[in-house]
């Protein structure tokens, strides 16, 4: 279930000049908006706070020409199929 949260901002008048009004659809086209600027954002790499972290950081730095490439969902899919015994 998603939750919603009451979010009250100033915009400029320009800007709340050119939003669609209030029930037609202005809600929907601010959330769009702001979902579509974040998907526009890259994280930024893990990045390690205590020596344990950086320890263990190493160790799967050092593995990953043994592991590979990463799985994506189709592929995290095919390996489970391949666990549970549903392909041989």
């Amino acid at each position: 279930m998603t939750t919603t949260k009451l979010v009250s901002v100033k915009v400029p008048m320009k800007i709340f000049r050119a939003l669609p009004g209030a029930h037609n659809g202005r809600s929907r086209f601010i959330v769009s908006a702001l979902e579509e600027k974040l998907s526009r954002q890259c994280e930024p790499e893990w990045q390690p706070r205590t020596a344990h972290g950086r320890r263990l950081k190493a160790i799967l730095e050092r593995g990953a020409d043994e592991r590979g490439e990463p799985l994506d969902a189709e592929g995290i899919a095919a390996e489970l199929a391949v666990r549970k015994g549903r392909f041989h």
